[in-house]
């Protein structure tokens, strides 16, 4: 037994080294993919759908902890769940010919994901050692992907598409010819180095893709839902200062945030614009007022204001953590409405400069945003 493992240890770093994972991931009942081929019908849609897209990854945590139990304390791996919470599937969203990402879009896509079972390999194993790999060792995962169309105007549910998803993981030498081709083909492939892969949210992206826009051709009501209002002007307040110590470090965020939000494809108002307004009506001093929050409006066109507040920074002499805590929230000019609201808990044990994590700690609230639909 022990001589077993040994050659099964052997094979599987061999195949790791050469990066030999394939992986192959289709929606259940369609026949492993072959169904959308023969028989898929090409949507009549034309054109493009303005939408926001909320990606939740709060599963993914609990999931861990669910297949240890449910397997009776065998370990998944992270990149095994990983795959089932892919930011492929915002990238799928940005990249296609029918959804125009925009910030002030009616309908907001929510993708909620999950990963329900693993099966390890146990006769395919021993065949792999039989063959060397010839015959892969095959892992299998099952999971759920949904995709919910909500209306923003109603703050209404009003359709949700659920796909059950079925994957292979091929682990062995075959996997390093047949890895270096079919993914050509296919989208439904992908070879990587480890577990982790895109496969699982194309296949349901694509699926959920073709789904509505048939349903789109047959029903026009849905189709007038997709609307959206004239791009919204930002303006990105800057922190009210509370310490003079940290005055420097929260020009700097400011101006990453500011950066990264221009990089989004949101529309700023200029900075020296803003510092001139700032200055002009007191803004700082008095606090966002009805009356100073209408007047800066209309002095700036802007038509939601970003506020910033609470930085706490973490001194990494202490701990060999830096962190940098600060909240950030969208109000609407002429309501007042809160239209979003995000709390920053950035930690990173990293030794670079306080410049380079202020930078990745910007990146990371404008990722957040983008993943949540609020930009």
């Amino acid at each position: 037994m022990a001589q077993v493992k040994k050659i099964f240890l052997t094979l599987f770093v061999v195949c790791h080294s050469f990066g030999c994972y394939l992986h192959h991931a289709n929606i259940q009942g369609d026949s492993y993919g072959a169904k959308g081929l023969i028989f898929g019908k090409e949507p009549f849609f034309k054109g493009t759908l303005p939408v926001r897209v909320e990606f939740d990854t709060s599963e993914k945590a609990f999931v861990k902890e669910y297949l240890k139990r449910k397997g009776h304390n065998i370990d998944v791996g992270d990149n095994t769940i990983e795959s089932y919470f892919s930011e492929e599937i915002v990238a799928k969203f940005r990249n296609s010919k029918y959804f125009t990402h925009n910030s002030s879009a009616n309908m907001k896509i929510r993708v909620l994901s999950s990963l329900e079972e693993v099966k390890f390999p146990v006769i395919s194993a021993i065949a792999a050692i039989g063959t060397l790999g010839i015959f892969p060792a095959i892992t299998r995962t099952y999971g759920r992907i949904q995709f919910e169309l909500f209306d923003s105007s109603n703050n209404k549910s009003i359709r949700t598409f659920k796909y059950s998803v079925q994957h292979r993981e091929f682990l062995g030498t075959s996997a390093i010819v047949l890895g270096s081709f079919l993914p050509l083909f296919s989208e439904r492939f992908d070879h990587s180095t480890n577990s982790r892969n895109f496969a699982i949210m194309r296949v349901a992206f694509h699926q959920f893709e073709n789904d509505l826009m048939l349903e789109l051709d047959q029903d026009k009501s849905l189709l007038k839902k997709f609307t959206s209002d004239s791009n919204k002007i930002y303006a990105l307040l800057p922190f009210k200062t509370n310490s003079n110590s940290l005055k420097s470090v929260e020009d700097q965020l400011h101006s990453e945030l500011e950066s990264q939000f221009v990089k989004s494809g949101i529309e700023m108002v200029e900075r020296k614009k803003l510092d001139a307004l700032l200055e002009e009506i007191k803004f700082s001093n008095s606090g966002l007022t009805a009356s100073n929050r209408i007047t800066f409006g209309k002095l700036s066109n802007a038509n939601r204001i970003i506020l910033l507040e609470d930085l706490v920074i973490k001194d990494p002499k202490t701990s060999n953590q830096t962190e940098i805590y600060f909240t950030i929230r969208c109000v609407d000019v002429e309501s007042g409405k809160i239209i979003w609201s995000k709390l920053s808990k950035y930690s990173s044990s990293q030794s670079n400069s306080i410049d380079w994590h202020i930078g990745i700690s910007a990146r990371e609230m404008i990722y957040q945003l983008q993943t949540s639909g609020e930009i």
